[in-house]
């Protein structure tokens, strides 16, 4: 007899047995017992998380013999004929190579006449996005009003590409992925049921590269136990996809963590020896250190670790601080973006990890300033070799102080004009220098002032402010479609209308006036201004001043925020002190403020 793979095999014959879709399995089960199921469903979500294993347990719960029933029997002549696929009265169609009006055109002649043993006659249509418009539009009829004894169930992995006009004919149900744990355990039960073996860690790799397909998960587990000689090990799962073993994972972020550039390099060449994907070793790397700070966060259980692991992670993290996880996560990130423009993604991934492994360390604006103070009050202290700082404390400069005096007197000469010693605010102005401190951008009536002398017209507040709360929520749920909408410019805002500009031929524009993007923008505007309004993009082809988008304010207010940083550490009594102790350093004192 021909082997049947473990996806088929362990297919779920109930809805008690699928796995991570419980809402789903749920309605439906109420549903039927209910007696209200509805003539049209589409099952949406991605590759390998039961939509079709769903629609053929709705065909057997309805037709099943003693039915309509949420727990099928399995074993009258319906439900075995629909689970084998050969029920002359179910019938599953391939959108892909059925797409076409004669297509549907056939398969709505045969519609009218009953079946011929079951309760109902089921239409299963699986990728129906692949559907030609024709072919959607000659369904819309026949789906709208079926006759009583017809059941339509499609599925897709693309449920943005089904016309709107078929969507609001049918029950839509989406189909999460499934969780690593979840995953994890059905693996274990069928390794059981195989009287196979793995160890945990093996287990865990598995349901972890699923990525929340159960089909992928028992594919690939397929693969590595006709691999596998007794028992499936990580080393076995690693060298069978190409990707890193946890320990190497985990030497590699250790040296990054800990500022070890050569032992950066010998991993990685390690690595490129076992002809590691450097891009899915990249991407499990940045996975990592986003868990590592969630576990330092004390944010929950940041990844479905064994105990071993969790143990090894929380060792890595135990003396390394907070912002360091932070600063190695963004490093990593910049990393990967290189390694997507490079012809050589291991020397980049090399040289990228190096550069991070040897990062300067953090220094706080209070250490410097308390260092400051300790050379000023206690030189000796410093740590100056042979006590030079004594010297320069008996001499405390005092040729400054008298500058100050001469400079003064000056305008003695007129006697009248005492009030002359409002000159005296000059320095201030020095400023505008380019070695002195820059003033932060200010509102004044005109406007913002940047450092720059750029004047920013206002914008029309109202709408910018709601534009901003929409694009604030909206980056929570959907960040990227948040980065593309920050660059738009808010004409108007409303309950009724919102209008976006941008320039003619702008990316950002076209990313806009999709149709995905549209339905964002209106459900997130539902949800702040209690209403859906139409949306209008438009193109402007000579373009608006790039200041009047939420992108645009926000760089404004960033580089008001680190101009006020700068001035106020220039401004500090202890920096005013040190420069009055070197004078050679006035007007040459820089800044540098770490980016978050």
């Amino acid at each position: 007899m021909a082997y049947t793979v473990l996806a088929r095999k362990y297919r779920p014959q109930s809805f008690e047995d699928l796995v991570g879709q419980e809402h789903v399995a749920r309605t439906l089960g109420n549903a039927i017992h209910a007696d209200r199921v509805a003539h049209a469903f589409l099952f949406t979500g991605v590759r390998g998380v039961g939509k079709t294993t769903t629609a053929r347990l709705l065909a057997k719960a309805l037709n099943c013999e003693k039915g309509p029933t949420p727990n099928p029997c399995n074993e009258c002549a319906p439900c075995l004929e629909i689970t084998a696929g050969v029920d002359v009265d179910v019938q599953e169609i391939d959108g892909a190579s059925n797409n076409s009006v004669e297509d549907v055109r056939r398969l709505q002649e045969s519609l009218p006449y009953r079946p011929q043993r079951d309760r109902y006659k089921i239409v299963i249509v699986d990728e129906v996005h692949m559907l030609s418009a024709g072919a959607f539009n000659a369904f819309l009829k026949t789906l709208e009003e079926p006759p009583d004894h017809v059941k339509f169930i499609f599925a897709t992995t693309e449920s943005h590409k089904v016309p709107v006009t078929i969507r609001s004919r049918c029950q839509q149900y989406d189909f999460r992925l499934i969780p690593h744990r979840l995953i994890a355990e059905r693996v274990r039960s069928i390794l059981d049921a195989e009287t196979l073996s793995a160890d945990d860690e093996a287990i865990s790799v598995v349901a972890r590269e699923a990525a929340g397909s159960m089909r992928d998960a028992l594919t690939l587990l397929d693969q590595l136990v006709a691999i596998s000689d007794d028992r499936i090990t990580a080393d076995t799962v690693a060298a069978s996809l190409g990707i890193a073993a946890r320990e190497a994972l985990y030497d590699v972020a250790r040296a990054v963590l800990e500022g070890d550039g050569a032992g950066v390099v010998g991993a990685i060449d390690g690595l490129a020896d076992k002809s590691v994907d450097m891009q899915h070793f990249a991407r499990q790397l940045l996975q990592l250190v986003r868990d590592l700070v969630v576990l330092k966060l004390g944010a929950g259980d940041p990844a479905e670790w064994v105990p071993e692991e969790r143990e090894a992670a929380e060792t890595l993290i135990n003396d390394i601080d907070i912002l360091e996880l932070q600063r190695a996560f963004r490093a990593t990130s910049i990393v990967m973006d290189e390694m997507a423009q490079s012809p050589n993604p291991k020397l980049m991934l090399e040289m990228g990890l190096v550069r991070v492994a040897t990062r300067p360390p953090l220094q706080s604006v209070s250490e410097l300033l308390a260092r400051l103070e300790g050379l000023q009050g206690n030189p000796g202290a410093a740590g100056g070799p042979s006590g030079s700082p004594r010297p320069r404390k008996t001499n405390p400069k005092p040729a400054p102080r008298p500058a100050k005096p001469k400079a003064e007197a000056k305008p003695e000469p007129k006697a009248e004009a005492t009030p002359e010693a409002k000159p005296e605010p000059q320095p201030e102005s020095k400023p505008q220098e380019p070695d002195q401190p820059i003033m932060p951008a200010t509102k004044r009536s005109g406007g913002f002032h940047t450092s720059s002398g750029e004047v920013l017209t206002p914008i029309r507040r109202a709408a910018l402010q709601e534009w901003e709360e929409l694009v604030g929520t909206l980056e929570q749920q959907q960040p990227a479609l948040a980065a593309v909408l920050e660059h738009g410019i808010p004409k108007a805002v409303g309950p009724d209308r919102i209008v976006l500009s941008f320039k003619d031929g702008s990316f950002y524009g076209r990313q806009a006036e999709s149709p995905e993007s549209i339905a964002a923008i209106v459900r997130i505007a539902e949800q702040q201004l209690g209403a859906r309004p139409e949306i209008e993009i438009r193109f402007d082809a000579q373009g608006e001043a790039a200041t009047k988008t939420v992108a645009a304010v926000a760089a404004q207010r960033k580089e008001a925020e680190v101009e006020a940083k700068r001035k106020e550490a220039l401004n500090h009594p202890v920096v005013r002190d040190a420069v009055d102790v070197f004078p050679e350093s006035a007007g040459k004192l820089k800044v540098h403020i770490e980016a978050d």
